[in-house]
C-alpha cells in the first residue's frame, strides 16, 4: 500500500536538510511522492526537477505575514492536489503547513532536523503535527515529555559509497598543491561560524608543529549573509590552511583525507549543533576517521567509531586529531568500526521504509 505525500521545504538550498529530502523522494519512487513545494527557489529545484519531480515554487518571508500568505497559497496547492499526507520537511515547513491544513485536517509529519526554535514555538507546531519525526535523540529531546509520544527518531541514511580512496587521495593533494607525505584534516562545509573553521583554523600550527607536513583543507563556498567571516578566515589563516571552495567531489576528497573534523560551534541562540550531519555519515562510509566536538546528534552518529571532545575545547581537538595522524593502527580501526557502524544502523534504505512507516500511521484516521 503506498500513501501519497506531498512534500514541503522550507529552504532550496544546498544543505543537509535539501539533500535528506532528494533522497528520500528518489528512492521512495512515484506511488508516493504526489507533489512538491519549495518555499523558496533555489538549486533543490534544479535537482528535483533531473528526477523528474516538478516543484511548485510559493516564495515565503520570514514575518508572520509572509506565513499566513504563503498558507494560504498552499492551502490551495493541496487542495488541489489532494494527498494523504504533508511532509514539512524544516520548521518554517510545518509552520506553513499547519496553518493551511487548519480546516483540512491534512496530517502533517514534521521531519525537524535541527535544534532552530527550540522552545514554545517548536511545542506548538509539534502539537498541531500527527506525527514528529526528529533525525536524532538529541533533536528529539527538545520536546518537552508531554510531545515525546509523538515524536520518532528516524536517523539519517545513505546509499553505499563507492569511492576510491587512493583516487580521492590524489585529487585532494592536487587540489592542495601537496605533497604525496602530507597529512591531510579536512573540514566540509559553508563558510559560517556556526561550522567551526575558525577552531580549526586556530589550532593548525599546533598541528603542523606536532604533526610535520599536516595540511587544513576547507572545503565550503561562502556565505553571503556572512561575508566577514570568510574574510576573518583568511586573514588568520597560516600557510597550512587552504580554502578549496564548494566542491562537487567534496565526498572524494574526504575518502582522501586523513582526518575528517567536525567542530561545530553553538552560538548564541543555541543554533550550530548537528541534528545528525551528513558529512559525518560520508566520513563513516568512505572511512575516513571522524574528529569533533560532543554535542547534538554527533555521539549519536559516531558512535565509538570516531573521537569526540568537549565542545569548545581547541586543546582537546588538537590532541584527538594529532594521536590519529599519528597512529595509522588506529586510524584503520577506527575506519573499520565506522563502515560497519554505517551498514548496520544508517542506510537509505532503513530510512526509507521507517519514514514510510510513519506516513502510513499518519494516514490513518485520528483517534
Amino acid at each position: 500500500m503506498t500513501v501519497p505525500v506531498t512534500f514541503v521545504s522550507s529552504h532550496a538550498k544546498a544543505g543537509g536538510a535539501e539533500r535528506y529530502l532528494v533522497s528520500l523522494i528518489e528512492a521512495l519512487g512515484p506511488g508516493w511522492v504526489r507533489a512538491v513545494v519549495c518555499l523558496e527557489d533555489g538549486p533543490l529545484v534544479e535537482r528535483l526537477r533531473t528526477l523528474g519531480v516538478e516543484p511548485s515554487i510559493l516564495p515565503t518571508g520570514g514575518g508572520p505575514r509572509a506565513l499566513v500568505h504563503a498558507a494560504r497559497r498552499l492551502r490551495a496547492v493541496l487542495n488541489e492536489q489532494r494527498p494523504a499526507v504533508v511532509h514539512a520537511n524544516g520548521i518554517k515547513a510545518a509552520l506553513v503547513s499547519s496553518l493551511a491544513a487548519t480546516r483540512s485536517g491534512l496530517p502533517i509529519v514534521w521531519v525537524k532536523h535541527d535544534f532552530t526554535l527550540d522552545g514554545p514555538i517548536v511545542w506548538g507546531v509539534a502539537a498541531r503535527a500527527r506525527e514528529v519525526v526528529a533525525v536524532s535523540h538529541a533533536v528529539a529531546e527538545t520536546f518537552p515529555q508531554r510531545l515525546r509520544r509523538k515524536v520518532t527518531v528516524v536517523n539519517n541514511g545513505i546509499k553505499p559509497l563507492a569511492t576510491d580512496r587512493g583516487e580521492g587521495r590524489r585529487r585532494l593533494l592536487e587540489a592542495l598543491g601537496g605533497s604525496e607525505t602530507a597529512r591531510v584534516v579536512i573540514l566540509v562545509g559553508r563558510l559560517e561560524p556556526g561550522k567551526g573553521q575558525a577552531d580549526l583554523v586556530a589550532i593548525a600550527p599546533e598541528l603542523a608543529a606536532r604533526a610535520p607536513g599536516t595540511r587544513v583543507a576547507l572545503v565550503g563556498g561562502e556565505n553571503a549573509r556572512v561575508p566577514s567571516y570568510a574574510a576573518e578566515l583568511r586573514r588568520d589563516a597560516g600557510e597550512a590552511v587552504s580554502f578549496l571552495g564548494h566542491r562537487d567531489d567534496a565526498v572524494e576528497l574526504i575518502s582522501g583525507a586523513d582526518v575528517l573534523v567536525i567542530p561545530s560551534v553553538v552560538g548564541e541562540r543555541g543554533m550550530g549543533r548537528e541534528g545528525f550531519p551528513y558529512v559525518g555519515l560520508e566520513g563513516l562510509a568512505v572511512g575516513t576517521p571522524v574528529v569533533g566536538y560532543a554535542h547534538g546528534g554527533l555521539p549519536e552518529l559516531v558512535g565509538e567509531c570516531g573521537r569526540l571532545v568537549p565542545p569548545g575545547d581547541r586543546a582537546a581537538l588538537a590532541d584527538a586529531i594529532v594521536s590519529l595522524l599519528e597512529d595509522e593502527d588506529e586510524r584503520a580501526r577506527v575506519a573499520r568500526c565506522g563502515v560497519e557502524r554505517l551498514h548496520a544502523h544508517f542506510t537509505l534504505d532503513r530510512m526509507v521504509e521507517t519514514m514510510k512507516e510513519r506516513y502510513t500511521v499518519a494516514a490513518k484516521p485520528a483517534r
